[in-house]
């Protein structure tokens, strides 16, 4: 189609060449003056047609930019975050260097007795809580929090899930989220995705239980004080739980050993336990990967299982270590993991299982000692 400018200029010129043509033959003035009348209707004509489809293009084009206009603003009204998706993605890809460590986004809690307005503008309670609380766990950095990404509480429960997804459908993400029942209890919830590179992980939900809020009592101080104990538990528990997820993500991508377990302090051994029990299985997944070998990978589940408390596991898993080792090489287990399995079958096995560790420890140190002074 050709545009405006072009058209007009060729009618122009058609219009000045036949003019020229019919002034130069022979005839009357008359017949010259009524041509040129002719010529020029039909160019008004020509031009008229020109003008009514031009006006028609450019109303078409307004209501197409208009409609699609209003879809993006309507869109974008209804996302959970404060960006359009593909500006999220950029910036949360940049947080974290492309995946190499995974984002953790903290949404604000759905309080059901408010309406859309009372949940969107707030106040947005626990989002201080978790963030203090993340931002003072010792590790914080195995984990990019990006707070303020997350503009509502996820009223729309799963399809707002589904949006995030979407735009972050490649990055590593750990979404902390929660529903206020009656004012009286919470539902914490954390969703991820991306943490393992395996179909059986790809999505991981966590339900916590409910948590009842402290009642609120006529001393207003005694009420702040017991509403800031909950939040500060409920944070400490999202930071563990998100800490995890971290942890599987670093060993099964990058070989990573876990420590999280070793960083809790004394008094928190029943969370100690549990994490060490969780990262058992993080460790089939980085073996089944190639990121670790099998007997360092099955030293170290002996010694999670025996911090889990769970003397049998520790036990089996640290001979299984042992065969595995002698199925191989004899130098496989490093002095390392020899006194790992040796520190673990003082506790768990018998004598005859001290014993064999033993004398696997004694044979590497000098063999250790040998190739020390080149011999």
């Amino acid at each position: 189609m050709l545009s405006a400018g072009m058209f007009r200029g060729i009618n122009d010129l058609s219009g000045r060449l036949l003019e020229l043509y019919k002034l130069r033959r022979d005839g009357s003035f008359f017949d010259q003056q009524e041509f040129l009348q002719l010529l020029r209707e039909d160019e008004a004509i020509r031009s008229n047609d020109y003008e009514v489809e031009r006006d028609r293009r450019q109303a078409q084009t307004s209501i197409y930019v208009k409609t699609e206009q209003d879809r993006l603003d309507r869109n974008f009204n209804n996302l959970p975050f404060d960006y359009p998706a593909e500006e999220l993605h950029g910036l949360v890809s940049e947080a974290t260097g492309g995946g190499a460590k995974p984002a953790l986004l903290v949404a604000p809690f759905f309080h059901e007795e408010l309406n859309k307005e009372g949940n969107d503008d707030g106040p947005h309670a626990f989002r201080v809580a978790i963030r203090r609380a993340w931002m003072n766990s010792p590790w914080a950095a195995d984990v990019s929090i990006l707070d303020g990404f997350m503009k509502r509480p996820l009223r729309n429960t799963d399809l707002d899930v589904m949006l995030l997804q979407r735009a972050l459908w490649d990055l590593p993400v750990i979404l902390v989220c929660g529903d206020i029942q009656a004012g009286s209890r919470v539902w914490p919830s954390l969703t991820a995705w991306n943490i393992v590179d395996s179909r059986d992980f790809r999505y991981i939900q966590v339900n916590f239980p409910s948590l009842p809020l402290p009642a609120g009592t006529s001393d207003e101080n005694l009420s702040r004080s017991a509403r800031l104990s909950f939040e500060d538990e409920l944070g400490d528990s999202t930071a563990v739980t998100a800490g995890m997820l971290g942890e599987w993500f670093h060993l099964a991508r990058h070989g990573r050993h876990p420590r999280i377990h070793r960083m809790l302090p004394e008094h928190r051994g029943l969370e100690r336990r549990a994490a060490a029990l969780g990262l058992t299985a993080a460790y089939e997944v980085a073996m089944d990967r190639g990121r670790i070998p099998l007997h360092e990978g099955m030293t170290e589940q002996a010694a999670l299982f025996r911090t889990a408390g769970l003397s049998n596991q520790a036990r089996n898993v640290a001979l299984a270590a042992l065969r595995t080792g002698e199925q191989r090489h004899r130098e496989v287990l490093s002095l390392a993991s020899l006194r790992t399995l040796q520190d673990v079958l003082r506790d768990v096995g018998n004598p005859e299982d001290l014993d064999e560790v033993t004398r696997r420890v004694e044979a590497a140190a000098r063999l250790s000692v040998l190739r020390t002074l080149g011999w």
